[in-house]
């Protein structure tokens, strides 16, 4: 059976068919997929359950997941196999957009339009928590950087994703991006209203965004 799940985390509940196994015995799962395996501890709900925690994948793909068991003596044991198949979503599409529109274009003020919106400040948390998770698990290009991977002077007015993140109060965002190459010069840059990251959120009163910029 295959199963379909976002571009996340989510809970996962396993059956045990063989309830005798009691005491000492760990369970956890093993997620291979073609370049990334994920390791994960499951919590024992009552002696016939498990639950774990899916982690998040770098693609869309078919992953094949594995139930092993550890007993006091140290060996490994295969109990069952099946497959997750990791599909894109919203977040995971907008991350890509994102990530491919840094530098002087005119890309990332499309992305402005989302700023004529009122959008709830739940839905912004919703848009922060999913956002970033995205973000750190897509694979970024070489040589990436906020600034784009051009070579002219990064003093001309230009939007970056540390601007977009600014004006949605995106905390996790931009603690992403403020690891990535190009971050420094970023806080300091202006957008073509003349704003930077640090004025745009102080303006829009996101104080926890305003300490993250100032360490």
């Amino acid at each position: 059976q295959t199963f379909h799940i976002h571009q996340g985390e989510c809970v996962l509940t396993v059956q045990l068919c063989d309830e005798g196994e009691q005491g000492e015995v760990q369970f956890f799962l093993l997620f291979t997929g073609s370049a990334q395996r994920h390791l994960t501890s499951t919590l024992k709900v009552n002696h016939a359950t498990l639950q774990a925690v899916c982690p998040a994948h770098n693609c869309c793909e078919s992953v094949l997941v594995t139930l092993c068991s550890a007993g006091p003596d140290g060996n490994i044991h295969t109990l069952a196999t099946e497959h997750l198949h990791f599909v894109q979503d919203l977040a995971f599409d907008m991350a890509r957009f994102l990530v491919s529109a840094v530098g002087p274009t005119n890309l990332l003020e499309e992305a402005l339009l989302l700023d004529e919106h009122q959008i709830p400040l739940q839905e912004c948390e919703k848009l922060d928590q999913s956002l970033s998770l995205a973000l750190k698990h897509i694979m970024l290009p070489p040589g990436w950087s906020l600034l784009g991977n051009s070579t002219r002077e990064c003093s001309s007015p230009q939007e970056t994703l540390l601007h977009f993140a600014a004006r949605r109060g995106l905390l996790k965002v931009a603690r992403f991006l403020l690891k990535q190459p190009g971050a420094r010069e970023t806080l300091s840059l202006c957008n073509k209203q003349g704003s930077t990251p640090v004025v745009i959120a102080q303006s829009r009163g996101h104080t926890a965004l305003l300490e993250l910029f100032s360490r």
